[in-house]
């Protein structure tokens, strides 16, 4: 009983001092010449996998390879990631990278109704986070999107309909926010070596930790129709208080924003 005591009051505890992360976010895309981005954060923006980040930061900072240029480090960091989604991929996941056809993207008509939450939370483009006690909200520029995470001990409701953003649920550990979101209708995941498209069980882990004026996220997407351990990604932000989020503008021809 007493052991149950301290852990609830630890939980309470955690609960009412939340990290905060609150305001506008910026990634590189928009902020190239910003002296707070390390050179991986610049190398793997919008693409690296955890694996591939460590690698390629590893690399980065051996001296034995100064006098290699960061095309062919980032060229060897990208093989090495292949090579190690080559091997988490199942047979359908594969196959669905073989059968692949650009054309078919859902961004390139400028609709977002098939592009999926994994594009959406690390899209180059800037968001804001708004924490209440019992809820974040999540607003972003990429598509105008907003995400409700409730944080009241809810579950995911049972039949529920899937979504583009699906249902989120969090809490927070320590100093990061955790994110679960299932219920996602499937999409398009950007992968080395191709596109696959995740099933309808997928569920999506975020975790946000800030790091001084740094937020640092690492997501895993848990989908063993195609992963045979989770996939897992990072993507990281810096503090700008006096920002804005811009109007979205998407160009359809080349459906790039």
């Amino acid at each position: 009983m007493f052991v149950c005591l301290v852990l609830l009051s630890a939980s309470a505890q955690a609960q009412s001092n939340p990290p905060d992360l609150a305001g506008v976010w910026k990634t590189s895309y928009v902020s190239l010449d910003d002296p707070r981005w390390t050179l991986t954060d610049l190398a793997c923006s919008g693409w690296c996998s955890l694996e591939a980040f460590s690698y390629l930061d590893d690399l980065l900072k051996n001296p034995k390879n100064n006098d290699r240029s960061i095309k062919e480090l980032l060229a060897e960091a990208q093989k090495h990631a292949k090579n190690k989604l080559d091997a988490l991929l199942t047979p359908q996941a594969k196959k669905q990278q073989a059968e692949y056809d650009p054309a078919n993207d859902p961004a390139v008509d400028c609709k977002p109704d098939g592009d999926g939450l994994r594009h959406q939370i690390t899209a180059p483009l800037p968001i804001r986070i708004d924490q209440y006690e019992d809820k974040v909200v999540i607003n972003y520029e990429y598509w105008k999107a907003v995400r409700t995470v409730y944080l009241d001990g809810r579950d995911h409701p049972e039949n529920g309909k899937p979504d583009r953003l699906g249902h989120s649920i969090g809490h927070y550990e320590d100093q990061t926010l955790v994110i679960e979101t299932a219920q996602i209708l499937p999409a398009l995941i950007s992968l080395p070596g191709g596109y696959i498209r995740h099933s309808s069980d997928a569920l999506l882990i975020e975790r946000y930790t800030r790091n001084g004026d740094r937020l640092d996220l690492v997501w895993e997407v848990i989908d063993p129709a195609h992963f045979k351990t989770p996939y897992v990604g990072v993507k990281s932000s810096l503090h700008e208080p006096d920002w804005e989020l811009d109007e979205f503008v998407c160009e359809a021809i080349t459906g790039e924003f």
